[in-house]
């Protein structure tokens, strides 16, 4: 099962980066002399990308606009249950769009696109 909040995600959603990890972050600075000095640390904030593709997945326009409500809600911690694994996300406003859903020609009423989370503690 796929869902994000109260809302059911179709089964043939893909999460794009799932194994695309950066799970340490460096900041690099030079000393006087130029010497590096590299600062290391255990990152957080898991990006995860779900996409609707017209190939596999389309969303209904009900889906779509339930998406586009949560997306609007400041502060909202959504629960994501993508099969066996279970994450607190929010919407990841800090690299716009978070959410970009384009509808299908001619059917209106169903969408692709992408949903962009970032996984909290």
């Amino acid at each position: 099962m796929k869902k994000l909040g109260n809302l059911i995600l179709p089964d043939s959603l893909q999460w794009t980066d799932q194994y695309s990890l950066s799970p340490v972050t460096q900041t690099v600075a030079h000393t006087l002399a130029g010497t590096p000095v590299v600062f290391s640390r255990k990152g957080s904030g898991l990006p995860i990308t779900l996409a609707a593709t017209g190939d596999t997945t389309w969303l209904d326009l009900t889906t779509t606009k339930l998406l586009a409500e949560m997306s609007e809600q400041v502060g909202v911690i959504y629960s994501l249950i993508w099969n066996d694994l279970n994450f607190n996300v929010i919407f990841r406003h800090h690299e716009p769009p978070a959410i970009s859903l384009t509808p299908l020609w001619p059917h209106h009423d169903h969408f692709t696109g992408t949903i962009r989370l970032t996984q909290i503690q």
